[in-house]
């Protein structure tokens, strides 16, 4: 980039990392040692700490709530922004303290401009000018994810976790050929280590794997920033502040991939899931169907068939189907509590003997399977969630073995 001296880098930190005045100090170190090493790093940051913690965006949509039960889309977009604004500014001061130049933007000062979809906008285009302009004079960038501006002046925010989105337009706009993203995780494992104690770092994943592990549970990046990075061409770094003696896991493209390579890559899950089973005849199950998609509603494990129909219903939807199907005189067979646990892998599908070695240990455990699904990249078991622990690690331990060595 003319102008500017050094190599451009995106970093972006997670609300974890920028938790307390230590966490700060400790990301600010990391960025001003990269200054002084001659790069010029772009920062993108996430609202403080998680639930609970009194800048965390849970923090203000709770405060909204509990004034309201349905508080105005664009009043909730301003008050959730506030949570990367404190960030920012915070982050900013902190890398000044330390000897480094440093200036907060908004995601309106930045030029992230985005439709006008309250709560869930889309980036429309990345106006890079301001920040060349403080890049060339020296300056460090931190830039308020998760946030950005329509073309009429209104602000936006991107949905949850949209500071990843954000990292990722932004290094896009740079044309960049990679980011990075810093967690609380050195890298991201096989398994939720809260269930699978010998969860094993994975360093290498496609971005397809990725995108499933995102959409089946596994809460490490969000979905559409990773569909960003895969039409940018842009590899994505997830690590940590304290990697130790791990590496972290690099996101893209993979030069060749075989039938059953690598074969499970991961393992994810989903809780809080209820299956339906209906009878009814082809025309009548369509208009069902049209109205459940009309409440915005999309169903999971769907299997269409002359001997019953069947499908899964995430948590907070359950409510809303079950009324549809109350007002149209439909009385289904459920399962409630039911869990989704997702086997990720590119080309898997059609693999011999895949699904029985599977099957086969969840059975000698009896641990029942209600549904099986497979894809290009997953398959997928729904089974009660009483029994998800035993499952997921039963699973783990043919796959990965007893954990890391």
């Amino acid at each position: 980039m003319e102008g500017v001296k050094g190599q451009v880098v995106v970093h972006k930190y997670g609300g974890t990392t920028l938790k307390d005045p230590r966490q700060l100090r400790n990301c600010g170190e990391n960025i001003c040692r990269e200054h002084l090493q001659g790069k010029r790093p772009v920062v993108v940051v996430s609202a403080m700490g998680r639930e609970g913690d009194p800048y965390a965006t849970d923090t203000f949509i709770g405060l909204a709530y509990a004034i309201s039960p349905q508080p105005a889309p664009r009043e909730l977009d301003l008050l959730m922004a506030c949570g990367e604004l404190v960030s920012a500014t915070l982050l900013a001061v902190q890398l000044q303290e330390l000897g480094c130049g440093a200036m907060a933007l908004t995601g309106s000062q930045m030029g992230i401009i985005t439709d006008d979809r309250h709560g869930d906008a889309e980036i429309q285009a990345v106006e890079i000018k301001r920040i060349l302009q403080v890049l060339e004079a020296g300056i460090i960038p931190v830039i308020c994810g998760f946030q950005g501006v329509t073309a009429g002046g209104e602000l936006t925010t991107l949905g949850r976790g949209g500071s990843d989105i954000t990292a990722v337009a932004v290094a896009a706009a740079l044309k960049l050929d990679s980011a990075t993203i810093y967690t609380d995780v050195p890298a991201i494992k096989t398994a939720d280590p809260k269930l699978v104690k010998g969860a094993r770092p994975i360093h290498q994943l496609h971005y397809q794997e990725i995108l499933e592990m995102a959409v089946e549970g596994a809460r490490v990046i969000h979905p559409r920033a990773v569909e960003r990075a895969m039409a940018d061409d842009i590899r994505l770094i997830i690590t940590s502040l304290a990697n130790g003696d791990a590496g972290p896991t690099e996101i893209g493209p993979r030069r060749s991939v075989g039938k059953g390579e690598g074969i499970i890559r991961a393992i994810t899950h989903i809780n809080g899931l209820k299956q339906y089973r209906v009878e009814m005849e082809p025309g009548r199950m369509a208009a069902l169907l049209a109205e459940v998609a009309a409440a915005g509603i999309s169903l999971d494990l769907v299997n269409l068939a002359e001997n019953g129909h069947c499908f899964t219903v995430m948590g907070p939807n359950i409510p809303v189907v079950d009324r549809i199907l109350q007002a149209n005189k439909v009385t289904p067979v459920t399962r409630d509590n039911c869990s989704k646990i997702s086997l990720i892998g590119v080309g898997i599908r059609g693999v011999s003997g895949l699904m029985n070695r599977i099957y086969a240990p969840l059975t000698e455990e009896d641990i029942p399977v209600y549904y099986t699904s497979d894809s290009y990249t997953q398959i997928a078991l729904l089974i009660p969630q009483a029994r998800l622990p035993e499952g997921i690690n039963c699973l783990h331990r043919v796959f990965f073995g007893e954990g890391e060595e």
